[in-house]
């Protein structure tokens, strides 16, 4: 009889909690399952005038794809700047917040504010801002290498210069992300651990290396897989800053969609390279989870 009850209970439990979830599973289901749904379908026509109604071409789209420059150096593009934005920030980040958690540091709310407004910043001010700061002529990266006697290149209009430039933004922006989520790590750590290694001897490098780096692998883990995420999408930034150039030195996979999409008007294909940056979103987190296996090992 009492197990009786207690079933029905949580059948009524979670019919309540299905009742506050329903609301946010209708958004999702309209704004994020019905688009990607969509445009799956999509990838399997072509549709290069939207005046006329799409026509199902199987997956011719994923064939030309294939065999697309374009699309093999914007892949490449976009995996330089995931490793570059995502590596730095990472690293920094990690340095600049055990800097943080100091207790001797005086203002922590302050440096922790000024560290986060990069993140929440608008990036298309902020690419307009890079665009000043990294101008040939008159900006103040430029200037500030004159004045040391060295000429600097014309950042955003080299193809040996512009990526790295893009990526200065990127990681600008990430590092004040970084520290905020790493800080919350480091302040989980007892505090015993650090006192019984200084007992020991351990200088602060040695604590650093064998306590702090690996009791934070599963943040560290998190924020791989975020930037990952993030750098797949980046897009804003590309489209002020450069448009993909010069020479496509800077035209990241979301450019590419755009540019197919919206500029020559083939949605069929944008649709395809939509599908297939997210296959290869879903492949790399899925497999840097099983490989790497960070977080069981810690636990």
């Amino acid at each position: 009889m009492q197990s009786s009850l207690s079933g029905k209970r949580q059948w009524k439990d979670a019919w309540v909690a299905l009742l506050f979830l329903l609301p946010s599973l209708v958004l999702f289901a309209v704004f994020s399952f019905y688009p990607m749904v969509s445009a799956i379908r999509l990838s399997f026509f072509k549709w290069d005038n939207l005046a006329f109604p799409p026509v199902f071409n199987g997956i011719t789209n994923y064939i030309q794809l294939f065999h697309n420059d374009r699309f093999w150096n914007s892949l490449r593009v976009t995996f330089e700047y995931m490793l570059g934005v995502t590596s730095t920030s990472i690293g920094f980040g990690l340095i600049l917040a055990v800097f943080l958690n100091n207790r001797y540091l005086v203002w922590k709310s302050l440096w922790r504010v000024l560290f986060f407004l990069p993140t929440v910043s608008p990036t298309i001010a902020a690419a307009m801002v890079w665009i000043l700061l990294f101008n040939p002529t008159f900006g103040y990266v430029n200037t500030l290498f004159r004045q040391i006697g060295i000429q600097g290149p014309n950042w955003l209009s080299s193809t040996a210069w512009a990526l790295p430039t893009v990526m200065s933004l990127g990681i600008w922006r990430r590092v004040g992300f970084t520290v905020i989520v790493y800080l919350a790590a480091l302040q989980a750590i007892p505090n015993e651990y650090y006192e019984s290694a200084q007992v020991d001897g351990a200088s602060s490098w040695r604590s650093f290396l064998h306590i702090t780096v690996p009791l934070v692998v599963p943040t560290t883990l998190m924020l791989i897989t975020l930037g990952l995420i993030d750098s797949f999408l980046v897009f804003d930034q590309v489209l002020v800053m450069t448009r993909g150039g010069p020479a496509g030195a800077t035209e990241v996979i979301g450019q590419f969609l755009y540019s197919d999409a919206f500029t020559l008007f083939k949605m069929g294909t944008g649709s395809a390279i939509a599908v297939v940056t997210l296959v290869i979103i879903a492949s790399l987190t899925l497999l840097q989870w099983r490989t790497v296996g960070f977080g069981r090992s810690v636990e």
